[in-house]
Order: structure tokens, then sequence, then C-alpha cells
């Protein structure tokens, strides 16, 4: 079974923290640019659950760093934070946009417009 729940940046944190506490495990963090500006979905499994957790940055904004619940985490947020430009509040491993050797900073992020098919 798989379900998708949105929550609010600033309700992130708390809803990951209940999820560990239950033992779901950390799978994935996405992120992809939409109109208005990221979409992060962040994956977690337990006993072959899948449950993900939708949340939407804008460039005004920051996302809640979970590395202190899930220590593998610090790898996608520091790739969401570079790639994409998203900020992320409070990582305890922050590779200070140094991760990738990029031609310019946020390749995926600012600048990037959705074209339609």
């Amino acid at each position: 079974m798989m379900q998708t729940e949105t929550v609010e940046t600033g309700g992130l944190y708390a809803r990951v923290a209940v999820l560990a506490s239950w033992g779901y495990r950390l799978v994935q963090i996405s992120c992809t640019k939409t109109d208005s500006g990221m979409e992060l979905t962040y994956s977690f499994e337990k006993d072959y659950e899948i449950l993900h957790l939708r949340t939407y940055w804008t460039e005004d904004g920051t996302i809640p760093s979970i590395q202190a619940l899930y220590w593998c985490a610090f790898i996608y947020e520091n790739e969401i934070a570079e790639l994409f430009g998203v900020t992320v509040a409070d990582m305890a491993v922050d590779f200070k946009g140094q991760l990738y050797k990029t031609a310019r900073p946020s390749p995926f992020g600012a600048g990037i417009t959705i074209q339609e098919a």
C-alpha cells in the first residue's frame, strides 16, 4: 500500500519525528521544480508500506533538516540545497555548496523554466 500526505513545511519535522518513532525508515527525498517553487517528497517505508510526505518550498522559505532523526538524510539535503537552491535549516552535516562541482549554482533551481508539451 502506498499513500501520500501533504504537510506544511512548519509541520514537516514533527511529522517525520512521529514516523521515526513508529519505526519507519527513510527511503529517499526527491525534489522537483514547480511553477511556484519546489516540491519535495520524503518517502518512508515500514512493513512493505510506503508513505510519502510532500511539502512545497518557495524562495523566501526554509525546509527543516531531518538529519537529527535520520542521519542518512545529510546527502539528500545537501544535494537539494546545492542543485535546486532550496534553503535547508540546521543541517548538522552541511557541505556549503561543495558537494558537487557545477558550472553554475543551483543548476536545477532558479532560472529554470518549465515548458508545457
